[in-house]
């Protein structure tokens, strides 16, 4: 036995700490990425892209969710005391993963952050990669321990309750949106005037990152060439500004149709409902039949309608015929509406109501 290994065992005070520590991080991480689940689908995808693993792309949601659930429940199995000889050797094989894969996103740099906290603490890919040796450090603690620990009674159901209760929460949050905004795109925003003050404001320096889908190269174009608007040329990565983190400006709100920028019709309109997909080439054909029943039934209502996609308007055109239509920036969409389809009610400019497609109920 290692000398390490025997003052590990002889001072308790080392697991308590060490047990503590892991916990929390697991649970803080847990906790952010429930707040907007939709973020770690998003984070999901960008990570299949980088690796050459998009047939995984159709797994993302689940994934994602496991991988809230997961993390909740070694955080607060940890805390508890359940199961800690296998828990212990779960939490060491997930952060020895999570080790090498921050390595490889280090030297590597495929992505701009890797989203472990969220949009609540942005590391670098160096920084996390450091914050993961170190939790590597602390869980090894634990292993060292991990026969002295006993369990606690009542620590397993406690610990099967709480990740129930996060599972409840985070589909909750995927389905009928997050329950904190943290986009300019809020319920009961006033577009208009906060498009207004937003120009008058200074924006980042910020570069559209693209990969070519002839070479597989990235390519740095500044937002407003129109070169890297060709979806047969290029494919967006990410959007990332001088500071090395993305924020989305409500002046960013822009709709585009046959060329021309119609978003001032669009927050003049009484009652406009905007449909929105970002790919409509993942629109199930379950899903592509709700969208269009929706579009009847509003535009019966007297409402003005329109599709919005990041997809070429022809597919639009296609999919969902005598229905306006038009294209927005992939990167706002996914700020104006946390979810991969849905509906923004806009009245006279202000933003009135938002909803996932999953949410939404069609009368037919």
């Amino acid at each position: 036995m290692s000398k390490i290994t025997k003052y590990i065992l002889a001072h308790g005070w080392t697991g308590w700490m060490a047990r503590i520590l892991v916990g929390v991080v697991f649970i803080f991480s847990s906790v952010v990425k429930a707040l907007d689940p939709y973020g770690t689908v998003l984070k999901m995808e960008e990570y299949f892209v980088a690796m050459g693993m998009e047939w995984l792309s159709g797994l993302r949601v689940a994934l994602a969710v496991g991988l809230i659930v997961f993390e909740m429940f070694l955080g607060v199995a940890l805390l508890v005391k359940a199961w800690p000889r296998v828990v212990t050797w779960v939490a060491t094989l997930f952060s020895g993963f999570y080790l090498l894969l921050t390595l490889w996103v280090a030297v590597a740099d495929p992505v701009a952050e890797c989203g472990c906290f969220g949009d609540v603490v942005i590391l670098s890919n160096w920084q996390t990669f450091g914050k993961n040796v170190a939790l590597m450090l602390l869980v090894l603690v634990l292993l060292g321990r991990r026969r002295v620990d006993e369990a606690r009674r009542w620590s397993g159901v406690a610990t099967m309750v709480v990740t129930a209760l996060t599972l409840a929460f985070t589909l909750y949050s995927l389905i009928m949106l997050p329950v904190v905004e943290k986009f300019p795109f809020g319920e009961g925003v006033n577009l208009t005037k906060a498009i207004e003050e937003d120009l008058v404001e200074v924006a980042d320096e910020s570069v559209v990152i693209c990969r070519s889908l002839q070479t597989g190269e990235r390519v740095e174009f500044l937002p407003e060439d129109p070169t890297w608007w060709d979806e047969q040329l290029w494919e967006f990565v990410e959007l990332r500004s001088s500071r090395g983190s993305v924020k989305v400006h409500a002046s960013e709100f822009v709709l585009h149709a046959g060329g021309f920028n119609i978003t001032p019709q669009i927050l003049q309109t009484p009652m406009c409902r905007l449909l929105c997909a970002e790919r409509l080439d993942r629109l199930s054909l379950e899903e592509q039949r709700k969208m269009r029943a929706l579009a009847v039934d509003c535009i019966s209502r007297g409402n003005r309608v329109v599709v919005v996609t990041a997809s070429p308007l022809m597919e639009a055109q296609q999919m969902f015929p005598g229905v306006e239509f038009c294209n927005m920036d992939p990167v706002v969409m996914r700020a104006l509406l946390r979810a991969p389809s849905g509906m923004v009610t806009i009245s006279r400019g202000v933003i009135l109501h938002k909803a996932s497609l999953w949410a939404l109920d069609v009368k037919e």
